[in-house]
């Protein structure tokens, strides 16, 4: 027996729900589109800090991946 065998079926999303996930992604990009630049700018740092330590973890940064002490 394969390990696909041993796993039920995952149920398929229903229609409903991939309307309300399409419908959330457009109005997530429309706020985010909507922004002004410094904001935008704030945000891509924050997630920049939140990601750089996960991939520190997993292998040496590299010398462009090292982040800039910046505040927007």
């Amino acid at each position: 027996m394969t390990v696909n065998e041993l796993r039920p079926p995952s149920p398929r999303p229903t229609p409903e729900l991939l309307a309300r996930l399409r419908d959330g992604k457009a109005r997530l990009h429309a706020e985010r589109a909507a922004l002004d630049l410094p904001k935008k700018v704030s945000q891509v740092l924050v997630l920049q800090r939140l990601y750089l330590p996960l991939l520190a973890r997993q292998r040496p940064l590299r010398s462009w991946e090292r982040p800039w002490d910046v505040e927007p």
